[in-house]
């Protein structure tokens, strides 16, 4: 494999991440009648950022790697997607790293939240831990039914054979609930809840690693959301050119998006009790659509 095949997707991926996150401001204050910020606002935010340096709060290693951590966790499962006609890292059984390393991305968002003797990132730390309990799960079923379907544990192979059935229009609906509940979109940010626990985990950091902490969540939700437009989109574009493919995954990725950002513009956000209780009725439906799955269905 060449080396451009991996630099040119991970390229892609932090540099469309931040300017994806601006867009979506601008939509999000137009849905609520304001102006909103330039698109570009989020780049000029976290280069200001990423050019500061941090004041440390603590001497523990595990706060000062946690960003890292993170950032390199979103983007090593950015690599393990289809981009087009190009899979950087194609190899079977990649959906389970990529349910790993997805996970490492919170992981050291908790981790960081406990790094400290704070309240606000102590109960940031422990809301992502219960939401993550309870949404690992339905995300891991939604792509195993996937898996089941199209008979491979390989991410760029499933979208490419899988064929119309009652669980594989369910396993979607299971995805895009995992990817916004995943992704921290309102009304499921409780673990970042700015105007209740000061961002909770995030709340001590400051300068280059709080810019490189945000610009890693970006990735993880451009990640999420393109894991769930290639799995839209692959599926009705079988025989087309990889650059025509990779413009409609775009193309998908930024519908979803839009859409995402106007729900969060009508919502509030939910306690993280009933936050669990969603995902757990989700998980319990999830598995029930599982064992249609299993049948053949």
């Amino acid at each position: 494999m060449a080396l451009w095949e991996i630099i040119v997707p991970v390229s892609l991926v932090l540099t469309i991440a931040p300017i994806l996150d601006g867009m979506g401001r601008k939509v999000k204050a137009k849905v609520q009648m304001r102006q909103g910020p330039p698109i570009l606002q989020t780049w000029y935010d976290l280069t200001s950022l990423l050019s500061m340096e941090p004041i440390l709060p603590t001497d523990g290693l595990s706060f000062r790697l946690a960003p890292y951590v993170a950032l390199a966790s979103a983007v090593a499962a950015a690599t393990v997607l289809p981009y087009g006609g190009l899979s950087p890292l194609r190899f079977s059984g990649d959906f389970f790293v990529f349910l790993y390393v997805v996970a490492m991305v919170s992981i050291a968002y908790i981790v960081a939240g406990f790094s400290l003797p704070n309240t606000y990132t102590n109960a940031g730390a422990n809301r992502e831990m219960m939401m993550v309990l309870s949404i690992e799960p339905v995300l891991g079923v939604a792509i195993g039914i996937l898996a089941i379907n199209s008979h491979s544990l390989c991410l760029s192979y499933m979208p490419l054979h899988l064929h119309a059935s009652p669980s594989i229009f369910l396993a979607i609906g299971l995805l895009a609930y995992a990817v916004y509940v995943e992704g921290g979109f309102v009304p499921f940010d409780a673990a970042e809840a700015e105007t209740e626990i000061l961002e909770g985990t995030l709340c001590e950091y400051s300068g280059r690693l709080l810019g490189v902490f945000k610009w890693a969540l970006m990735v993880k939700r451009f990640v999420l959301l393109w894991l769930l437009g290639s799995f839209i989109v692959l599926p009705l574009t079988k025989g087309f050119p990889g650059w025509a493919v990779f413009l409609l995954q775009l193309t998908a990725v930024l519908a979803i998006y839009f859409a995402v950002v106007t729900v969060e513009a009508h919502n509030a956000r939910l306690r993280i009790d009933q936050a669990i209780r969603m995902n757990t009725k989700v998980f319990l439906a999830s598995l029930v659509v599982l064992l249609i799955a299993s049948l053949g269905w």
